[in-house]
């Protein structure tokens, strides 16, 4: 038992120095990320600052550096405009042309129906999504890594030069990732602004085509739902499926 103790402990005190580096060079990215956020509008700063971990603040501060000028025109609503929203003849004809699709696919498809949340995503709920999903963490730790790769290189001397803050700008905002995140960074989802309506396949109270990544290709793809909600909104004022990440269920709408 003594023993094992002692190789316990001697195996924590081979990992103390792997931990201290890894702390320390953290610590340098999250220097970068704050001189980031000064750039940034104060309500994106704020929700940077609510995302958690160096890795998903990285991956979501990339998503705002390419949204560029467009970051305040995208930005989601608050409380009160998506209550003024719902009180808009914008709202009104998007609720109406939902139906229509509806009742096109209805008679399409005998015995089976859509589904369609027609709610403004909340800021809050989107940066809980993004905190805690596990596809958008394994996105952030492949950038994360390769931050840390970039950061080692001589060019990075201190966050404190404008010119290091420049070309880590840079770097995030040409990387890209091996697979596509499924969320948008939380503020600039097309959701938040209701601009983009996820649906699904209901057959009485039953889902038989929700919005699952995992399931796309058995509960979308094989069985055709894909091509048959492309087909009902067909004329419409619906554009998609969103291609990348692969969503056959999530469409713009374009008024």
């Amino acid at each position: 038992m003594a023993r094992r103790i002692g190789i316990i402990a001697i195996v924590a005190l081979l990992l103390a120095p792997l931990r201290m580096a890894l702390a320390s060079t953290d610590d340098a990215l999250d220097k970068y990320l704050q001189r980031i956020a000064v750039s940034l509008p104060e309500k994106t700063a704020w929700t940077l600052e609510h995302i958690e971990g160096t890795p998903r603040r990285l991956l979501a501060a990339r998503a705002y550096l390419r949204a560029g000028d467009t970051l305040r025109s995208r930005w989601s609503w608050t409380t009160d405009e998506i209550q003024a929203h719902a009180r808009s003849p914008e709202y009104r004809a998007l609720l109406d042309e939902t139906e229509r699709v509806r009742k096109r696919f209805e008679s399409q498809n005998p015995g089976y129906t859509l589904y369609a949340n027609m709610e403004a995503r909340s800021l809050e709920l989107q940066i809980s999504r993004f905190n805690t999903n596990k596809s958008v963490e394994r996105v952030a730790a492949s950038l994360h890594k390769q931050a840390l790769t970039e950061i080692a290189k001589p060019a990075y001397e201190s966050a404190d030069q404008a010119d290091a803050v420049e070309r880590f700008k840079r770097f995030l905002a040409d990387w890209r990732p091996p697979t596509a995140a499924p969320l948008a960074a939380p503020g600039i989802s097309r959701h938040g602004q209701l601009r983009a309506i996820d649906f699904q396949i209901m057959k009485g109270a039953a889902i038989v085509a929700p919005t699952e990544t995992a399931t796309v290709k058995r509960n979308w793809d094989a069985p055709g739902w894909t091509k048959k909600l492309q087909t009902a909104l067909e004329g419409s004022n619906f554009r998609g499926p969103l291609q990348s990440p692969y969503e056959p269920w999530h469409y713009e709408y374009d008024p």
